[in-house]
């Protein structure tokens, strides 16, 4: 399957340790693709003191977005559509923590978060503002983080109890939960990413990407997380970063060698798809829906340079091409990590990764 690389028009930035409005970075993927997709501009730059990576955001509605910082695990708030930024937690002074993994709103209306060292669950019943321990995994990180169609709550570990590749099971919103090891005889890696996909033959289909330590690998649940089978390894993927489920196929993001991998039934088995650079890194994907439009969008590093370039990829025909809509900064080090959508004209993009400076870019569409 072809991919079409289309390269953003770049804009000189200056970055600095707060919200930075930046009028007249108008940028589209290419001169060609004008009338293909909407135009797409960064009109501000949150940069968190002392914080290497926006690792996590989740859009809550209304203009309102939260962000997760690796290094001492904070919080930050928006309510103004990426505007202005507040903090709601310091994660590192609360619980010692370095980072907030990811977000997810249950179906209890409440917010989780997953943390690193020590691997926790948050829970937050005010919108961000506030958060509790809820769950403390014999781990040091708690990293996927997803909700099934029955209730249950699954979260990814790495260094999990006995060195085995495993997640948290709860299924009483962490009143509770088990531990559940995917293999018995596989040595500790990252759970990464977990979905829920449709199968016709079986309910209760999840699927959970591996990685970090070595090869990436798909596990295949049938009974909603209970038992896992090793469906897919790819030799040269260093991690799997997120799934998508689109037109009855699903997708898994590979870092390292920035390829996206298929499955046309239901995660049995797998085949690449595309490679949309030699050496890089896909962080993670949403949906945009825009005047009756859907457009998929992936954060995406290009690794080939010694200095990265951190872009969004867009696609408007379900995935079977990938264009670079905008570049957001470039950097020695570093990952286009995440993405939250507020909505049919504003996306944010966390990257940073380490040696840099964490910041989360606000996008305007028009």
């Amino acid at each position: 399957m072809k991919t079409t690389h289309c390269m953003a028009a770049r804009a000189l930035i200056t970055y600095g340790f707060c919200v930075i409005p930046l009028g007249g970075c108008q940028s589209t993927a290419n001169a060609d693709d004008t009338e293909r997709f909407p135009r797409v501009a960064v009109t501000h730059v949150f940069a968190p003191p002392g914080e290497s990576n926006v690792r996590s955001s989740i859009g809550l509605g209304g203009g309102v977005a939260l962000i997760g910082t690796e290094e001492t695990g904070d919080v930050f708030r928006t309510t103004d559509g990426g505007a202005t930024w507040g903090k709601t937690i310091d994660g590192g002074d609360t619980w010692g923590i370095q980072d907030v993994r990811n977000f997810l709103r249950a179906d209890d209306g409440r917010l989780y978060a997953t943390t690193s060292e020590p691997a926790l669950v948050l829970r937050s019943a005010d919108e961000g503002e506030s958060w509790e321990k809820v769950a403390e995994a014999q781990s040091s990180r708690t990293v996927a983080l997803t909700q099934l169609d029955t209730g249950e709550i699954l979260v990814g570990l790495r260094r999990s109890e006995n060195d085995r590749i495993s997640i948290l099971r709860s299924g009483d919103h962490f009143a509770s939960f088990d531990w559940v090891a995917l293999d018995d005889e596989l040595p500790r890696q990252n759970t990464t990413c977990l979905i829920e996909v449709r199968d016709a033959d079986s309910d209760g289909v999840v699927l959970c990407g591996v990685g970090f330590e070595a090869s990436g690998k798909v596990f295949r649940s049938e009974d909603a997380g209970r038992t896992w089978t090793q469906t897919a390894e790819f030799p040269d993927a260093r991690d799997l970063m997120n799934f998508f489920e689109t037109d009855g196929r699903v997708f898994v993001l590979a870092s390292g060698i920035a390829t996206i991998y298929a499955s046309d039934d239901a995660g049995k088995t797998w085949h690449e798809h595309t490679q949309v650079w030699e050496k890089g890194f896909l962080g993670q994907h949403a949906t945009l829906e825009r005047n009756g439009r859907t457009f998929h969008l992936l954060t995406g590093t290009d690794q080939r340079e010694d200095v990265k370039r951190n872009v969004l990829l867009i696609s408007d025909d379900a995935g079977e091409t990938w264009h670079e809509w905008i570049e957001l900064s470039t950097d020695v080090s570093g990952g286009a990590s995440n993405l939250a959508v507020l909505g049919d004209d504003t996306v944010i993009v966390g990257t940073g990764n380490h040696r840099v400076q964490g910041r989360a870019h606000v996008l305007t569409v028009e």
